[in-house]
């Protein structure tokens, strides 16, 4: 069982002691009070070459205080999500799998295993508003960090390559301290061949029930009293940064010259890759809707790299876009079962007739099954090699841009509008095609082709919007329900080919199947009421 919140925290460091009682002059503080102080004993947890850690990924099994458990915490764009389960969950050395598979997508084939082992003498503050309520608490930390395994870890810092930047306060004082220890076992979770000791001293303000303004008055009053932000922000990446002496950030890949072609499919392609590695976990999880997700950010991702060819070293980009189709298909299935499981309870709950009372139950059990199924081989594909292989290319994309000297230095904004209009003429002769198209299946596979062809105009109309502004954003719009027509089009030809099946079956244990030839009528009617208002869309939607 977990639990999961946002985490919004600021850290410092400096030398002497704090002064916590004079905080009260933060902002809306009436008292500040002590909290029982803590000793905290934690292992961290990553693979060998610390893939978790240099993307601001922090995994830990913590004794003591008053939140002792498992702690997972991920990247936000406000703070950081912890995930939090209890200590029973798993036993030293055996990271929980629900934590594991939240991390799988970045640590892929690799195995956990315990990397460090901290101890904590934390004093606690509580900063209390005139009603007793908690706005933030203060942490005085005194932290000891045990490193295992030094020699090993030592080949991380390839992900953290870059120079060490000078401190930026003049004078202040860094409290660090490390020190090498004769080769043992980390006496923890782990079995090490040798560790490193280091210790420092810290300072950390988290935002409870206060605001914004109050991390921001927290962060000059600190300041002024001696106390600076460190150029490590988490307690690992101080700890392993001093011990192996890597630099406190990894240096940014080459990046194309801002306002050109290049630079816009480097930002879209780098926006849409983190999104697809944050849905990995809510798919393993079965998150609503988050199958959707994923498939949808595949599409664009494919999409944009379709689009850009002429930016691109394809020998590079042309695999990618064929294991993004493998993806979006591996996860259709368990889309359309949730599609179903939603659209046709409902519309049963719908019919009146007495004997169909008990449809929309049924129906809901049907595809439920039908869904937990299909969900369970798309959260497997998750496992396979080749997702690991799409996910590592998609890295390498971001690291080393594919992109071709000559045309993915043109402007961005004239680009876009050749991409633009040459996905718009392609929309123009599906629409046509599908007008031309007899009624029944071949009318219905060339609509399905149009839905394709507007969601990738959609799509070039979205990596627009930085550099087209308002035209972009109109044309969006106008795409966005354009696809929502043929979307409702496409789903009540799903749900009709399905429905006969679940009669059948239904028929099979008994049950009267009337109902079922009524949705199966209500289909019809949803897809004629989806072409009638498909011709109204399509005037509205100009190319930009």
């Amino acid at each position: 069982m977990t639990a999961t919140h946002l985490e919004q925290e600021v850290t410092f460091e400096g030398a002497g002691p704090l002064d916590a009682g004079r905080l009260d002059a933060l902002p809306k503080v009436a008292q500040v009070t002590e909290a029982p102080r803590e000793e905290l004993d934690a292992v961290y947890y990553d693979t060998a070459d610390l893939r978790l850690l240099s993307r601001g990924i922090t995994l830990r099994r913590r004794r003591g205080g008053h939140d002792e458990g498992w702690h997972l915490k991920l990247p936000a764009s406000a703070g950081r999500r912890e995930v939090h389960a209890p200590l029973r969950a798993g036993k030293p050395g055996e990271v929980p799998w629900e934590l594991d598979r939240r991390v799988r997508a970045y640590t892929r084939s690799h195995r956990l295993g315990p990397v460090a082992h901290l101890r904590t003498h934390r004093r606690r503050h509580l900063l209390l508003d005139r009603k007793g309520r908690t706005l933030a608490e203060v942490a005085e930390d005194e932290v000891d960090a045990h490193i295992l395994d030094v020699e090993r870890l030592r080949t991380a810092a390839m992900h953290f390559a870059g120079p060490e930047p000078a401190d930026s306060r003049a004078g202040a004082t860094r409290r660090t301290d490390a020190r090498d220890t004769a080769p043992r076992g980390s006496g923890a979770d782990g079995s090490g061949t040798s560790t490193r000791v280091v210790h420092w001293s810290e300072v950390e303000v988290e935002k409870e029930r206060g605001d914004e303004r109050l991390l921001g008055a927290a962060d000059r009053w600190l300041d002024a009293h001696g106390w600076s932000r460190p150029a490590r922000t988490g307690k690992l990446d101080h700890a392993l940064g001093a011990a192996l002496s890597l630099p406190p950030d990894a240096a940014p890949p080459s990046r194309p010259r801002p306002g050109t072609a290049g630079e816009c499919f480097m930002r879209r392609l780098s926006e849409q890759t983190d999104i697809l590695l944050e849905t990995d976990a809510a798919v393993r999880a079965d998150e609503p809707d988050a199958v959707h997700r994923m498939r949808t950010t595949s599409r664009r991702l494919r999409n944009l790299l379709r689009d850009n060819r002429p930016l691109l070293d394809r020998r590079r980009t042309d695999a990618v876009a064929v294991a993004l189709r493998r993806l979006t298909r591996a996860l259709a299935d368990a889309r359309d079962h949730e599609v179903l499981a939603a659209d046709l309870p409902r519309q049963a709950a719908q019919l009146t007739e007495p004997q169909e009372r008990a449809l929309a139950g049924r129906i809901a059990g049907q595809e439920a099954a039908r869904y937990a199924e299909a969900h369970r081989s798309a959260a497997a594909w998750l496992d396979r090699p080749a997702y690991f292989a799409l996910l590592d290319a998609l890295d390498g994309l971001r690291t080393e841009p594919p992109l071709r000297p000559g045309r993915s230095r043109r402007p961005a904004a004239k680009h876009l509008r050749k991409v633009a209009a040459r996905n718009h003429r392609r929309l123009s002769r599906r629409m046509r095609t599908a007008a031309d198209a007899p009624a029944g299946p071949p009318r219905d596979k060339a609509l399905h082709q149009t839905r394709k062809a507007v969601r990738r105009a959609r799509h070039s109309a979205e990596t627009a919007l930085p550099y087209s502004g308002k035209r972009a954003n109109k044309y969006r719009k106008r795409a966005k329900a354009l696809q929502g027509v043929l979307g409702a089009h496409q789903d009540a030809v799903v749900a009709r080919a399905e429905l006969p099946d679940l009669a059948a079956r239904a028929r099979r244990r008994g049950a009267d199947t009337y109902g079922y030839g009524r949705l199966h009528a209500e289909q019809e009617r949803r897809a004629a009421a989806a072409l009638d208002a498909l011709p109204s869309m399509w005037r509205r939607l100009r190319p930009y």
